[in-house]
């Protein structure tokens, strides 16, 4: 896992209010200090001090304060190949309020944020290492009350999600979809939506881009070639599609993450 950004123990006036319809790109954790008021999608949660979220890479989410000073500590990360065995083991239980029964992840994070921002040389494989940490931590104070059973819907989603990120290349329509799993469209986007927090359209979308965007920093690929390999067979609607994503052109980003 590797951390873009950080912060521990931010303080906010007894009026904040962040929203963020599109929420940010990559995965984050928030662990809430204070009383607060939070929407993940369009579901909203009264939260007590030390709660914590785990947040999917652009899931629309606002944060309030509620009569008091705002505080919390948060982490904004990417997962990397070599993160995957470990997180299909964490069983990851993201956009929900997980209740922490103690001090340890503010501590972890405040380490994470110590050490990210050092010079120390092995900081990179130091900081994988309390992040995973972090997780476990968060996974152990699972509320069981917070469980809740899947249904047939919930299992079919899941496993669309996970192939459209699996082949963001694919033909991948609205319709199609619904389809499979015997739904009306309009059924369809409402259930989505109202699990994951995002569209069916964003999701096809922000999985397109990050593999792009991916491939741009990891390989000599030609951008038309990318394009293709992100379903994108008309090179000038990619890169518009990609300058509107991540605010440059293919070029331009691939140039300033080398």
């Amino acid at each position: 896992m590797r951390i873009n950004m950080a912060g521990w123990n931010w303080k906010h006036p007894a009026d904040m209010k962040i929203e963020r319809p599109n929420g940010v790109h990559g995965m984050q954790i928030i662990l809430i200090r204070s009383k607060a008021r939070v929407m993940i999608g369009e579901n909203v949660y009264d939260t007590d001090r030390n709660t914590a979220f785990i947040l999917e890479s652009c899931v629309p989410h606002n944060l309030y304060a509620v009569g008091e000073e705002y505080a919390d500590d948060w982490i904004r990360f990417d997962i990397e190949d070599d993160d995957i065995d470990f997180l299909k083991k964490f069983d990851i239980m993201t956009n929900i309020p997980i209740q922490l029964d103690s001090d340890v992840v503010s501590e972890l994070i405040r380490l994470c944020v110590e050490i990210f921002k050092s010079e120390n040389s092995e900081k990179e494989n130091t900081v994988r290492c309390l992040m995973k940490a972090v997780l476990l931590q968060i996974k152990s104070c699972y509320d069981p009350k917070n469980k809740v059973g899947k249904t047939h819907y919930d299992v079919e989603l899941d496993e669309i999600r996970k192939q459209i990120y699996d082949s963001p290349a694919s033909e991948w329509t609205i319709p199609s979809i619904a389809e499979k799993i015997n739904l009306s469209v309009a059924h369809f986007q409402r259930l989505y939506k109202q699990r994951y927090g995002i569209s069916c359209t964003k999701d096809i979308l922000t999985s397109r881009m990050e593999l792009a965007k991916q491939l741009l920093i990891d390989t000599d690929m030609s951008a038309v070639e990318i394009s293709e390999k992100c379903g994108y067979y008309d090179y000038a609607h990619f890169s518009k599609v990609f300058m509107k994503y991540a605010c440059v052109s293919p070029a331009k980003y691939r140039k300033k993450k080398l």
